[in-house]
């Protein structure tokens, strides 16, 4: 029996994924499939030459994970791609959702690429930088979403016979595209096992080697009682046996087919492969504050249906993750000033920067010391909104919500330094739960900015 059969049973059995055969797909076994014709690196590069040639093209399908750019997007999103155009037939293209600059921020998706034979990601890779001069509207009609599942506006605006196709993801469901084939929206740690679950047997050792990358650096190397549930464990199970460190990995035959659930994680060849991620990922030691702040950035538009202006406004808010803690690079106003900036660019109302940092171990030899996070959280006097209302709202909500836990950092008074435009309100805290990441803190700040409206009855009148 095929190794890889019980993962498709197991991510079935959980409700984690589901097989999946397009319609007109011929009735046969996606994992046996073998009209497979181009590597990983030639796939791309023809694909996006094919693509940008003709982009109004009624058969192309656009795939993309979020607008952060991390390797869980990006390999999933190639992932996908590769499946959909070699295994079903359907053209479809990644779009990473980064400028072609922004490829230089993350060190570690440039390492994983290049394992898996993407030497020049900016030229392979369609990015936001090919598509800046497209119109409006935008002219492709096919989206599948990965590692989200909520489309950016951009590519619906005046585009009315756009659809969604396709639906992969481990984040808050928000409950839309019910007719996207697959709409696989379930936890994971990483996106990337969702997508291993499609995937057929003879998959590329190079995009194995990617997705399998991906998994690593999402659940800190598969870490016992960490990140990886099931379905991350028996992925990468499947991935590495097919990746280009199968030689350094016991075969699963030599373990009877059943491999104990964390054995890779003991494995020295999966230790210094996470361990060249992770390290790769924290060396931010070369960027300004400014790419910090956009290096791993999502942008959220919220309908402020609580103010008083009429129609209700609309504003857009944006959410950092910065893997250092704020006195190291945001002091002498260097938080402040790169904030704004980036603020202004984006047309946003609020931006949120969440700090994860080890502070120094106190005591000597000890490798690392305590996890910590913090948060900064800025607004910007917006036309039409009260912004000292909606200040109010945002700081109420923070800090009366016991899962973050925060409480407000005194040294960091961003409003007494002079450096905030007229009217912006700021608050920096250090959040007592450091386990809550930007899955914790986005679906909270929708809450916030746009809570959720709460039925009433009406009592009957009286006879």
């Amino acid at each position: 029996m095929s190794a890889v059969r019980p993962l498709r049973r197991l991510s079935v059995a959980l409700g984690l994924a589901k097989a999946y055969v397009p319609e007109d797909c011929p009735p046969n076994d996606l994992r046996t499939h073998s009209a497979i014709t181009a590597d990983l690196s030639d796939f791309l590069v023809a694909s996006k030459a094919s693509y940008l040639k003709d982009p109004s093209a009624g058969d192309w399908t656009v795939v993309m994970g979020n607008e952060a750019g991390d390797l869980d997007s990006i390999a999933s999103a190639i992932a996908f791609a590769w499946i959909q155009s070699e295994v079903h037939k359907v053209p479809t293209i990644p779009l990473v959702q980064i400028t072609r600059e922004d490829f230089a921020l993350r060190a570690e998706n440039l390492y994983a690429l290049s394992l898996a034979g993407i030497s020049d990601p900016p030229s392979q890779l369609l990015s936001l930088s090919d598509i800046a001069s497209f119109p409006t509207p935008f002219p492709s009609k096919k989206f599948a979403l990965v590692d989200h599942n909520r489309i950016a506006d951009r590519f619906m605006q005046d585009n009315p016979s756009a659809e969604i196709t396709a639906v992969v993801d481990h984040h808050t469901d928000e409950g839309l595209y019910p007719t996207a084939k697959p709409r696989i929206v379930a936890p994971a740690g990483s996106c990337s096992s969702h997508i291993a679950a499609l995937c057929p047997q003879n998959i590329p050792a190079e995009l194995a080697t990617l997705l399998f990358c991906a998994i690593l650096i999402d659940t800190d190397g598969l870490k016992p009682g960490g990140k990886a549930l099931d379905l991350d464990r028996h992925s990468a199970i499947f991935l590495a046996a097919k990746s280009t460190y199968a030689e350094k990995i016991p075969s699963i035959s030599s373990m009877g087919g059943k491999p104990p659930p964390d054995f890779l994680y003991y494995q020295e060849a999966v230790k210094t492969l996470t361990s060249n991620l992770v390290t790769k990922k924290a060396d931010v030691s070369q960027l300004s504050a400014h790419d910090l702040i956009r290096r791993d950035y999502k942008e959220y538009t919220f309908t402020l249906s609580w103010a008083k202006e009429t129609p209700s406004p609309s504003i857009k808010a944006g959410l950092s993750t910065v893997p250092v803690q704020l006195k190291i690079w945001g002091s002498d106003g260097k938080l402040e000033d790169a904030a704004v900036t980036w603020m202004q660019s984006r047309g946003l109302s609020v931006l949120g920067i969440l700090t994860s940092y080890n502070k120094k171990p106190k005591r000597l030899g000890k490798a690392k010391g305590k996890h910590e996070r913090e948060t900064a959280w800025i607004i910007l006097d917006h036309q039409g909104v009260d912004t000292a209302e909606l200040a109010t709202r945002l700081w109420t909500g923070l800090e009366g919500n016991k899962e973050i836990s925060v409480k407000k950092r005194k040294k960091f008074d961003l409003e007494k330094g002079g450096r905030l435009p007229g009217g912006a309100k700021a608050k920096v805290y250090k959040q007592g739960n450091p386990k809550a990441t930007r899955k914790t803190i986005a679906p909270l700040l929708k809450d916030i900015l746009e809570p959720p409206v709460v039925a009433t009855t009406t009592a009957p009148a009286a006879a």
